[in-house]
């Protein structure tokens, strides 16, 4: 079943049962070709030199970093500035992941005509997806288990390749990497004890942040941190439950319209003045070519 208006979308949302000591998230895509991966783990270029992106963008703009007390927060502040990180955004509100999941998206693909061969353009149906995620699996901003995943960014990746979650638990708190990795917390941490569980590493979390960004506010947003595993696969990670909504292509320009009437739109979402203007300028074009043809 493909979603084809806001009202069926509702109505499937509101149909799903409750769980006690569980969160629902949501994500939203234009395609559903994508993959719950946060984007510096999609090309090994950035997975590889995620700890010289996150310096070169601090350098070149130190003032916009300032006010960062950790390593969360720096990602948090560069994922808002769409450079790669381990973060992958989610809302608490399924009608924002719903307005993502109506971003355009296209693919060529091969056709085959009377024994001709030649390619076509096609739409992509959109998808939300769906996370319930246990109670254990669930962290805040400060939380030292969300400190040890996002300092992970800051190693460089000869030391990630070395981290060994196998050790016991004294061997792996005396290897070089962690020593390295126990550095980075402690600058944020001063009080950080000489110990990270190796099952940490391995962990995704759902971090519910600060609300001191107006685009998280704007898109009731959270974030999933990723340790070493780079990818969330239905039935892959126990304590999170993936679901998915199909969302029709042809029915996505309906839907935002739809979204639109109930405030969710491009000023709504993204609350930057650049794109506030370019959405007022737009329905003022609407307006204005409503009432040529009038």
């Amino acid at each position: 079943m493909s979603i084809t208006s806001v009202s069926e979308f509702v109505e499937v949302i509101l149909q799903r049962s409750s769980a006690r000591n569980k969160i629902v998230s949501y994500r939203g895509h234009g395609s559903v070709d994508f993959e719950l991966q946060p984007s510096i783990f999609r090309k090994n270029n950035t997975k590889e030199n995620e700890h010289i992106l996150l310096r070169e963008l601090i350098a070149a703009h130190p003032e916009d970093f300032h006010g960062d007390t950790s390593a969360l927060e720096t990602l948090v502040r560069m994922q808002h500035y769409s450079l790669p990180t381990r973060l992958l955004d989610v809302t608490f509100n399924p009608l924002v992941a719903l307005y993502f999941a109506c971003e355009p998206a296209k693919k060529r693909v091969i056709v085959n005509r009377d024994g001709k061969k030649s390619s076509r353009t096609l739409d992509i149906n959109g998808q939300v997806v769906i996370l319930t995620v246990a109670k254990h699996r669930i962290r805040y901003f400060d939380s030292d288990t969300v400190s040890c995943l996002a300092n992970l960014s800051r190693l460089s990746w000869s030391h990630k390749k070395q981290i060994k979650t196998h050790l016991s638990l004294i061997k792996f708190n005396e290897t070089l990497p962690i020593k390295r990795l126990l550095h980075f917390i402690r600058q944020e941490k001063y009080g950080f004890l000489d110990e990270i569980k190796p099952s940490d590493l391995d962990s995704i979390i759902l971090v519910k942040p600060k609300q001191n960004n107006k685009r998280i506010l704007a898109q009731a947003g959270a974030f999933f941190v990723f340790g070493l595993d780079d990818i969330i696969e239905s039935g892959s990670i126990d304590g999170i439950n993936v679901e998915y909504l199909t969302i029709s292509a042809k029915s996505k320009p309906r839907i935002l319209e739809e979204l639109d009437r109930l405030g969710i739109n491009e000023k709504t979402m993204f609350p930057e003045i650049e794109r506030a203007a370019r959405y007022i300028t737009g329905t003022m074009s609407l307006a204005d070519s409503a009432s040529r043809v009038i």
